[in-house]
């Protein structure tokens, strides 16, 4: 057999291209999960900064961890609105073949019908948690 009709061998061009799509799917499942783990982290350390002005509306501590969580939130709360109510990385999970299709927050290890609630949940009480900072801020003075 030839150099030329191993390398035109429509067999093995069938297996290298099945090899190449299955590493693809691979590395597309590892991108899927690792966006889903930053999201993860982030949505977590969202969710701690919001309770954090909570707590600091109830227990009146005004300092310098309470502005950096506000801004932290209200960064998150600018990204997501400027991009149309979705979260960016949303976006990149589905490129990469995230199977669930959520149109609100795709990208998080979430049952769906949760991570569909989560921005009005979140959003509800971080503005309970800014009503209470500005109330017992205003009782300070008077």
């Amino acid at each position: 057999m030839s150099i030329k009709a191993v390398m035109f061998d429509p067999r093995r061009i069938a297996a290298c291209h099945a090899t190449l799509i299955v590493q693809e799917v691979i590395m597309n499942q590892r991108a899927v999960f690792l966006i889903k783990s930053v999201h993860t982290l982030i949505f977590l350390f969202m969710s701690g900064c919001i309770l954090y002005v909570l707590y600091c509306g109830l227990t009146r501590r005004y300092d310098w961890t309470l502005a950096v969580a506000t801004g932290a939130v209200l960064v998150e709360v600018a990204v997501y609105l400027f991009n149309g109510r979705r979260c960016p990385l949303t976006k990149w999970a589905q490129d990469y073949g995230d199977p669930t299709g959520n149109d609100l927050i795709a990208d998080i290890f979430l049952p769906p019908s949760f991570a569909r609630k989560i921005p009005p949940l979140c959003g509800g009480l971080f503005v309970i948690s800014l009503l209470v900072l500005a109330f017992n801020y205003a009782l300070m003075f008077r």
